[in-house]
C-alpha cells in the first residue's frame, strides 16, 4: 500500500513538471521585438495585418515612459477605456500570473467592435488603403498593480501583439501563438520617436531628421510625399514607410543620394574610383574603365523555364580564367551573402541555373576562388558583379490614365496595375480581370489555366516610388518563363491592354 502510494504521488509530480514544461515551452516560443529592424522582420501583410503596426503607433505614444523605462498605464481598461477589457489567459498562450502581495493582470485592446473603441483615433478605426486588418489584431499587456485602485501605481510589464486565429482554422475566439510578438519598452521608446508634434510647425525638418536617425532611404520627393499625403500623421507615414517599405537588413547603406565620381588621371587610361570602394573588388581589374569592362564582360540574370534565376557570363578575359573561377548570386546589391555560387573552372562563357526562385533585385557576381580542405572551393575575391535584375518596364493603358506591368515575384508571374490618382478606377475597371498567357500568339480565350483575376481583387500597396498612381498587385500561381505575357481585357474578351512578352 505505501509503494502504491509513492508511486500515485510520483504520477501527480511527474503530471505536474509535464504542464509546467509545456507551459514554459509555449512562452519561450514567443519571439522578442526588441528594435525597429526586428519589427521590419515580422511578415507583415502576409501572416499578421499590417493593422498591427497602427495599433502599436497608438499604444506607443498613448503610454508613458519615465525615465526608469517603467511604462505606466495612461487610461483605466478596467472602465473598458479604447474598448480594453481584462485577458483572461486561459488558453495559457503568455506565462502565468506571478503569485504574491503585488496583483497583476493581462488586458488586451484593440477590439474595433466594442462599445468604447470608438475612443482610438481615426487612423485606427478607418485604417488607409493596405492596413485593414479585419479586426483581427490586438495588443495585450500586463499591468503590475502595486497599490490597488491607484491609476498611477499601474505599471505595464509586458506588451505583446498577437492576432485571433482566421475563421478557417476554426479556433473559435484564441489568439494564434505563432504570430505573437512581444515587443520591448526599447521598441516603444523607439516607436514613439515617431509621434506626430501637435503644432505642426516645421513637419519636414523633423521627417529629415528621423530618416537620418533610422538610417532610411527616403530622398526629398519621398519625404515631400509622405508630407502632403499623410498630413498632421507625417511621421506616422515614415514610420510605416520604414517598417513596410524598406529593406529588413540593418546593413544596407543608404541609397539617398550616390556619392560623386571622382576621376583619377593616368598616362595612358582613366580610371573612375568610387568615393566609397568596393575593397572586395580585384585592384588588377580597375585598370579597365568601367563603361570599356561592361561592353567586355557580361554578367547577367535571367529567366530559366521554370521561373528560376539563371547565371549567364561571357568574354571573360584569359588573366583570369587561370585562376579558376566561381560565379555566384545575391539578394541584391547590398547583400554581401551569396544565396547560391558555383566553380566555373575557366569556362570564359556561360550559363548555370541556381535553382534559386527569380526575384527582382537578384545580382550575379564573378569571384576568385579560394580552396578549402584540399579540394574543397569556396568563394574568394571578387572581381566584377553585374547588374541587379529588373522587370521590364509598364505599358500604357489607352486612355485611362493607367498602366499594366508584367513582373516577377518568387518565381512566379505577377500583374501590377497603376491607376492615376484622379481616376474612380472601381467604376472603369469594375469588369475588368488580367489573364496570364504563355506565348503572346495565343488568344485572348486561351488564357493559362485559372492563371487569370479580377482587377477588383487585385491587393493595394504602397507605392513610395511614383506619386501621381495608385497601385495594385496580383501574384498568380504561373511560373515565369520566356515568352509569358499579361494582358488587361474589359467586358468579356475585349483586350485593352498587353505587356510584351517576357524576354529577360
Amino acid at each position: 500500500m505505501l509503494c502504491l502510494n509513492r508511486m500515485k504521488k510520483l504520477q501527480v509530480i511527474t503530471g505536474y513538471c509535464i504542464v509546467l514544461l509545456l507551459v514554459l515551452t509555449s512562452v519561450s516560443a514567443i519571439k522578442k521585438l526588441s528594435t525597429m529592424d526586428s519589427l521590419k522582420q515580422v511578415n507583415l501583410g502576409q501572416s499578421v495585418p499590417k493593422h498591427s503596426l497602427l495599433l502599436l503607433y497608438w499604444f506607443a505614444n498613448t503610454i508613458e515612459i519615465d525615465n526608469n523605462n517603467l511604462i505606466r498605464l495612461t487610461f483605466d481598461p478596467n472602465q473598458g477605456d479604447y474598448g480594453s477589457h481584462h485577458y483572461g489567459n486561459y488558453e495559457r498562450m503568455l506565462e502565468p500570473l506571478p503569485h504574491g502581495n503585488v496583483r497583476y493582470r493581462y488586458y488586451t485592446v484593440g477590439n474595433l467592435n466594442r462599445e468604447m473603441s470608438s475612443e482610438l483615433p481615426s487612423y485606427v478605426i478607418h485604417p488607409r488603403v493596405g492596413f485593414e486588418g479585419r479586426n483581427r489584431d490586438r495588443i495585450i499587456f500586463r499591468v503590475r498593480e502595486e497599490n490597488a485602485g491607484r491609476q498611477d501605481r499601474q505599471i505595464i510589464d509586458q506588451v505583446y501583439i498577437t492576432q485571433h486565429y482566421e475563421q478557417a482554422d476554426n479556433q473559435g475566439t484564441r489568439y494564434d501563438p505563432e504570430h505573437t510578438y512581444q515587443v520591448t519598452t526599447r521598441l516603444l521608446n523607439r516607436i514613439r520617436e515617431f509621434s506626430d508634434d501637435e503644432d505642426y510647425r516645421d513637419v519636414m525638418e523633423d521627417l529629415r531628421q528621423l530618416r537620418d536617425n533610422f538610417g532610411s532611404h527616403a530622398d526629398e520627393n519621398q519625404l515631400k510625399y509622405i508630407k502632403n499625403s499623410w498630413g498632421e500623421l507625417a511621421c506616422l507615414g515614415l514610420f510605416l514607410y520604414i517598417v513596410v517599405q524598406e529593406k529588413t537588413s540593418s546593413h544596407q547603406p543608404s541609397k539617398r543620394q550616390k556619392p560623386p565620381t571622382r576621376e583619377k588621371k593616368h598616362s595612358d587610361f582613366v580610371v573612375n574610383i568610387p568615393a566609397r570602394p568596393r575593397s572586395s573588388i580585384s585592384a588588377n581589374f580597375t585598370r579597365l574603365n568601367l563603361a570599356d569592362r561592361r561592353d567586355y564582360m557580361t554578367l547577367r540574370v535571367k529567366t530559366s523555364a521554370c521561373g528560376t534565376a539563371m547565371i549567364h557570363w561571357s568574354n571573360i578575359p584569359g588573366n583570369y580564367l587561370n585562376e579558376g573561377l566561381m560565379i555566384a548570386l545575391y539578394k541584391s546589391d547590398d547583400d554581401d551573402k551569396a544565396l547560391f555560387s558555383k566553380y566555373i573552372g575557366n569556362r570564359k562563357s556561360g550559363s548555370c541555373d541556381t535553382k534559386i526562385p527569380l526575384n527582382e533585385q537578384l545580382q550575379a557576381r564573378l569571384h576568385k576562388t579560394q580552396t578549402l580542405c584540399f579540394f574543397w572551393k569556396s568563394l574568394g575575391e571578387e572581381i566584377d558583379r553585374g547588374d541587379e535584375f529588373k522587370s521590364p518596364e509598364a505599358v500604357t493603358i489607352s486612355g485611362n490614365a493607367a498602366k499594366l506591368q508584367l513582373f516577377v515575384k518568387n518565381g512566379k508571374a505577377c500583374a501590377r496595375l497603376y491607376v492615376s490618382k484622379h481616376v474612380d478606377w472601381k467604376s472603369i475597371f469594375k469588369r475588368a480581370w488580367v489573364g496570364f498567357y504563355s506565348s503572346e500568339t495565343k488568344s485572348t480565350q486561351d488564357y493559362e489555366w485559372w492563371q487569370w483575376q479580377w482587377v477588383a481583387k487585385f491587393t493595394p500597396v504602397m507605392n513610395f516610388q511614383d506619386f501621381t498612381y495608385d497601385t495594385f498587385e496580383y501574384q498568380s500561381s504561373l511560373n515565369i518563363a520566356p515568352g509569358v505575357q499579361a494582358r488587361l481585357i474589359l467586358d468579356g474578351y475585349k483586350e485593352k491592354a498587353r505587356t510584351p512578352g517576357w524576354t529577360l
